[in-house]
């Protein structure tokens, strides 16, 4: 390719249908496997924990309904004649907050399913609600009480002969804390100015996740399953209008496919953390903390970091992050490269990338802050920066470097009690560099600042202003963005951006213009 000419994002493929097909049974097996051995958990553990069992002769007879509450059981509730809620925990998780550990006094019960028993001798559980509150033992203590029983739980009666356990109450398992759904749907609508007239365009990313903490489900401390699947469909607003570093990070050819999909082992108190199966390698390298409310896609990670696995598919691999001591940690990843760059003769394209971050907190206020810096590899064959773009690309491999700094600026002070309700000015800065004999952007650098709950009525409001520059051989890209975030709802959010393009792209090549941006974001 000429000097003159821009580098052309990739955007990779679909992975076939057979492989898909097979990823989606893969998870449905081990979804179904591990609800299974949960179950088998809970029923080992019966005859001396928690009788889960449902016999119309056994139970209690009285005038009228009654329910029935034991508090502090150690294994998850089922919908039985007897309701249990037991205090229950999970392991730090990198992707979903956890709950308290089980020595906290006021670590999260799983939910309890009430039961009526009737003068019959007749069982019904009522229905498990979507969304549970997690009561401390106080609290279920206080509830106990309300019902007339003891606060103590009375002594069990023997298995009876012949007992069977009641089947498994697929609300109790979806409701578990160790147990997350989420739901994700993101439309952005763009018009551009006249030089950037294609950027007209309206798109949608959905995505829906699931996390398992294999601890509070069965027992298995430190481990956890992640899976995702995504869909997007929509012009590719970036890709119509040429533009370099894309002004949404969700344009991206249309597709529907399973995303992220792993497994993660923390060890020795979670200073050791191995990750292996389809991972987005931005979750754990070449990010910054200020900059991902950004709508621009450089913002996000350098653009010099060529045929990276990442949106808007990732690819399999593995990564393994080593925290020696407080603060301070190195990753490591290795990727499958395919995706990005085809494989040389007699030899793979693989992604290669190593992070070390350092954190710390400044002065009486505790400002966070973090630096990043890390050098990245691919094998995988690329076209020359002087070759004919038509061609077949020719030369192996590529590299680069990184660097990433965010920081508190300021904090203010709580406001009417609430630790949440303050103001605070965060900045982040970028900086790249990549191989300039490839056909890709060889050097970018960025930045910018963010302002939150500068209203205290709008505690949760962001604004946030930056620039980020991105150069090729002769060629250059300079785009400045401004942002308003509103959440609307704890589900519904509104940003409006807007961002300015200057672009130099050989002699007598230049394009300016604004583009404007209007995104929904609905979650669950």
């Amino acid at each position: 390719m000429p000097h003159s000419e821009s580098p052309t994002p990739v955007v990779r493929s679909n992975a076939p249908r057979s492989a898909r097909t097979l990823t989606v049974a893969a998870f449905l097996v081990l979804g179904v496997a591990v609800v299974s051995v949960r179950a088998a958990v809970v029923d080992n553990t019966t005859n001396a924990q928690s009788p889960l069992r449902t016999r119309a002769a056994d139970a209690p007879r009285a005038e009228g309904a009654v329910n029935r509450v034991v508090a502090n059981a150690p294994t998850p509730a089922v919908a039985v004649s007897r309701v249990e809620a037991k205090q229950g925990a999970a392991s730090p998780s990198p992707v979903m907050a956890s709950p308290t550990s089980p020595t906290s006094p006021t670590a999260a019960p799983n939910i309890a399913v009430s039961t009526a028993v009737n003068t019959a001798g007749n069982t019904a559980a009522t229905a498990a609600p979507s969304v549970i509150a997690r009561p401390t033992a106080g609290t279920l203590a206080g509830a106990t009480r309300a019902a007339g029983t003891p606060e103590s739980a009375p002594e069990r009666a023997p298995v009876p002969p012949g007992f069977q356990r009641a089947p498994l109450d697929w609300r109790t398992v979806v409701s578990h804390p160790g147990v997350t759904f989420g739901v994700e749907e993101i439309t952005d609508a763009s018009a551009g100015s006249s030089a950037l007239s294609g950027a007209r365009s309206l798109r949608t990313h959905s995505n829906i996740e699931l996390t398992l903490d294999m601890d509070s489900l069965v027992g298995w401390r430190g481990l956890t399953i992640y899976a995702q699947h995504k869909t997007k469909t929509g012009r590719n607003g970036s890709g119509e209008a040429a533009f370099v570093q894309n002004f949404s990070n969700i344009d991206a050819d249309d597709f529907r496919a399973m995303g992220e999909v792993w497994v993660e082992q923390r060890v020795l108190q979670d200073r050791v953390s191995l990750k292996a199966g389809r991972i987005d390698f931005n979750s754990a390298f070449a990010g910054t903390d200020n900059g991902g409310a950004f709508l621009n896609a450089s913002m996000g990670f350098s653009p010099t970091i060529v045929a990276a696995p990442t949106f808007p598919l990732p690819t399999w691999g593995v990564e393994a992050t080593v925290s020696p001591w407080s603060r301070f940690n190195v990753g490591v990843g290795v990727f499958d490269g395919l995706g990005g760059a085809p494989a040389p003769v007699g030899g793979r394209s693989r992604f290669q990338i190593v992070q070390a971050n350092q954190q710390w907190a400044l002065g009486p206020s505790q400002l966070a802050g973090r630096v990043g810096v890390g050098g990245w590899r691919h094998t995988g064959l690329f076209s020359a920066i002087d070759a004919d773009p038509d061609a077949d690309p020719s030369m192996s491999g590529t590299n680069g470097w990184y660097a990433t700094l965010d920081q508190t600026l300021w904090q203010g002070g709580s406001r009417s009690g609430d630790a949440d309700n303050h103001a605070s000015v965060a900045a982040f800065a970028q900086f790249g560099s990549s191989s300039p004999t490839v056909q890709a952007i060889h050097a970018h650098r960025g930045g910018g600042l963010t302002l939150s709950g500068l209203l205290a009525a709008r505690p949760s409001d962001l604004i946030g202003i930056g620039v980020t520059h991105a150069s090729w051989g002769t060629g250059r890209e300079t785009i400045g963005e401004l942002f308003y975030q509103l959440p609307v709802t704890s589900h519904l959010s509104l940003v409006a951006d807007v961002q300015r393009v200057r672009r130099l792209d050989g002699p007598g090549l230049r394009a300016y213009g604004n583009v404007v941006t209007m995104r929904t974001v609905l979650s669950f």
